[in-house]
């Protein structure tokens, strides 16, 4: 079969084609199994804001002597929402990986359950954030979609008279 005409060569440049060649899988993954615990965290929050119910993040995060529990517990749920959604379609990838760097760090420092299956959980969202701000979001997402993150040099130029 005739791939290509001509003298040059030249791959297709299907990104449906790089999906298993990239961090995508792993940029996805971690966005769905990181909604589980932000769905029910901002489930738990919206009823402890406005209905005035009892939740157990608030309880643990006073426990843990973190200060204003009744603050901080609703914002990290919401703040781990927003990087679920975020992972799952690849938008500012780098930007929520960075936020969610020191919230698994501060987990870790607070939690004091050096051996538990919930720190060896943060230590490998660690791992995952600390990768997905090195390489960013992959051949599928927003953010390549839009050029977030890459440099102006590597941006495809605009041909003088082109529509």
């Amino acid at each position: 079969m005739l791939d290509y005409i001509g003298g040059q060569p030249t791959a297709h440049s299907n990104p449906w084609s790089g999906l298993f060649k990239t961090i995508v899988v792993l940029r996805i993954g971690t966005g769905v199994l990181l909604s589980r615990h932000a769905w029910s965290g901002a489930q738990g929050a919206y009823d402890f804001v406005w209905k005035e119910k009892a939740w157990d993040w608030a309880r643990l995060f006073a426990e843990a002597s973190v200060p204003y529990p009744q603050f901080t517990a609703p914002a990290v749920a919401v703040l781990l929402l927003a990087i679920s959604v975020s992972f799952c379609i690849g938008f500012l990838t780098r930007l929520f990986a960075l936020a969610l760097m020191p919230l698994v760090g501060l987990f870790l420092l607070y939690s004091g359950e050096s051996g538990s299956v919930h720190a060896e959980a943060a230590w490998l969202y660690l791992l995952v954030a600390f990768t997905l701000l090195l390489y960013g979001s992959g051949a599928i997402s927003l953010d390549k979609l839009f050029y977030f993150g890459e440099s102006w040099a590597s941006r495809p130029k605009k041909k003088k008279g082109a529509w």
